[in-house]
């Protein structure tokens, strides 16, 4: 009887939570580690009964590795909703990240919900809790290295070994290997269709990419015999070697070459992939310390800018090791070193086909011409048999134009109790237009002024042009007779014909030297002088005081 009972109960009890939920909707639709997915969660309440209301419901998402929450609701995992009628669904989102070291598999989330389910008419209110689990597909992404420990001699053929392998998480099948091809756009037909190769949608009617060889005209470096290489399937983690017959042209110098290599696959979503990669061949050779790539921060260098960072990076090009590598910025005017010893780099050896990037800092004088200039690096290093090197390359550093004011009127005579007019000249000494020129006043407080009208606009000054701006200064009347040092701000934009859309901010001193009236003057001698005598006859009396009583 107990079993009956037990089986029936469990035909009550959807109807009896009220509250069913749905399988969750996510985008994006195939999932790879790294990624942020947004999740969709329903619930209905398809409780029959028109005099039950669920009121309270709090739903949350519990996730497991790989997934980690991201807050998008007030609380972090957590929807609360207020009341769901009969018949009504409410859609609760989350957001969650992948962790990106996730490999492919089904990866477990729970959606806990609880509410009240009350009774319309008499108030009574029943509590349900319950989880529910969910799996959701997570496709690890195949990512290739190649690489071969070889050198290559010119005007000979030799076999040299080339390691694929996959150093990502996801499976690879149908792996393709074709070495000294390129990727390019080829017509494959006659008919119009939009299809997706390798990742990329090609909207046009009849051409797709595919892996071509490259002309032997256009090589130094290319196979003989077999280029392509068939690997059925390829885990993370696991690699293939193969053999490649690599012929060397007589005409190769001694140096680095890249030999390109096209590897095509199919990942675990079946979405088909090719990625063209490069991996190092060298001629035994000489060193060849190159500046290969130069980036500063920011991009755009101006007078006057400080912790200028410029990131250098330096090949070696040759076939032999450098040794004990040195880098040294050497600056000049208009540019200094912005702390001691920043520009001196060791960065030990570097070896064949090897690049290492340093960074240096400077400071660029505020009022450093618009120009290229070129900043002398010094390299030094040994060679393999210790013999020490020392060359310099420059470094192309541009300076862009901005604008830059000096105040031609730098000092002022105001008089107390009064507003004074003082008229501001200044000259734009960049070499840069710049537009809506602005003057004000900062009022420090602690100063005897106000500023009635404390900002002027001189409008646009062309490099040369001077402008006048005018403020008015109210003093204080009991403002002491001395000079004050107030600040004042220049504000203006870049030239938009040179496409410089910054706003510049300047800020330099001025002199108000404030004067007080003779009638003012004298009234304050005065008043020093009663104060001095009130103080010289209440200190005899008071003496005179002390003497009478201690006869």
């Amino acid at each position: 009887m107990r079993k009956y009972l037990v089986a029936f109960l469990l035909l009550l009890l959807p109807s009896a939570l009220a509250l069913q939920i749905f399988e969750p909707e996510y985008n994006p639709k195939v999932i790879h580690p790294g990624d942020d997915v947004d999740l969709w969660v329903k619930v209905y309440n398809d409780n029959y009964n028109d005099n039950y209301e669920i009121r309270n419901l709090i739903i949350s998402i519990e996730p497991y590795y790989p997934f980690e929450l991201k807050q998008v609701n007030p609380k972090k995992g957590v929807c609360v909703v207020d009341q769901l009628d009969s018949g009504e669904s409410y859609v609760a989102y989350f957001k969650l990240h992948v962790n990106e070291n996730a490999e492919s598999g089904e990866y477990k989330i729970k959606i806990h919900v609880s509410y009240y389910l009350v009774n319309k008419d008499s108030g009574d209110k029943y509590y349900y809790n319950y989880s529910k689990i969910f799996y959701l597909p997570v496709y690890g992404e195949a990512n290739f290295i190649v690489s071969g420990n070889f050198s290559l001699v010119p005007a000979k053929t030799m076999v040299v070994p080339l390691t694929i392998k996959n150093a990502g998480k996801g499976k690879a099948k149908d792996v393709s290997v074709y070495v000294g091809y390129r990727l390019e756009t080829e017509e494959v037909g006659s008919y119009s269709k939009t299809t997706v190769v390798y990742s990329t949608t090609i909207s046009e009617n009849n051409r797709e990419i595919v892996p071509t060889p490259i002309p032997l005209n256009f090589s130094l470096i290319y196979p003989v015999g077999e280029s392509k290489f068939y690997i059925p399937t390829l885990k993370p983690g696991e690699s293939r070697t193969v053999l490649v017959k690599l012929y060397t042209s007589p005409k190769t110098f001694e140096g680095s070459y890249p030999l390109p290599i096209v590897i095509t696959w199919t990942d675990e979503s079946g979405v088909k992939r090719a990625e063209l990669l490069y991996v190092g061949a060298y001629v035994k050779g000489d060193i060849i310390l190159d500046v290969s790539n130069v980036v500063t921060s920011p991009k755009e260098i101006k007078p006057g800018d400080s912790y200028v960072r410029i990131d250098v990076t330096i090949a070696n090009n040759g076939h032999a090791e450098a040794k004990d590598v040195k880098l040294k910025l050497i600056t000049q005017e208009p540019f200094r070193d912005s702390w001691s010893n920043c520009n001196f780099k060791g960065i030990g050896n570097l070896l064949p086909g090897a690049i290492r990037t340093v960074s240096f800092y400077i400071d660029v004088d505020k009022y450093a011409e618009a120009k290229h200039y070129k900043l002398p690096l010094e390299i030094s290093y040994l060679d393999p048999e210790n013999n020490k090197h020392k060359e310099l390359e420059y470094i192309d550093i541009y300076i862009k134009p901005k604008p830059l004011f000096e105040i031609l009127t730098k000092e002022f005579n105001v008089s107390a109790g009064k507003d004074n007019t003082i008229k501001i000249k200044i000259k734009n000494i960049g070499n840069e237009k710049a537009i809506r020129v602005r003057i004000s006043a900062i009022k420090t407080s602690g100063q005897p002024f106000d500023y009635p009208q404390k900002s002027d606009t001189i409008g646009t000054l062309y490099p040369n042009q001077t402008g006048v701006g005018a403020l008015v200064v109210s003093v204080d009347k009991n403002a002491i007779s001395k000079p004050y040092r107030i600040t004042l701000e220049i504000r203006c934009a870049g030239d938009p014909d040179q496409g410089d859309d910054n706003v510049y901010v300047y800020q330099e001193p001025i002199i108000l030297n404030v004067k007080r009236g003779s009638s003012s003057n004298i009234l304050y001698i005065l008043g020093l002088v009663v104060i001095i005598l009130a103080v010289v006859i209440g200190g005899y009396k008071l003496l005179r005081k002390r003497k009478e009583n201690e006869e």
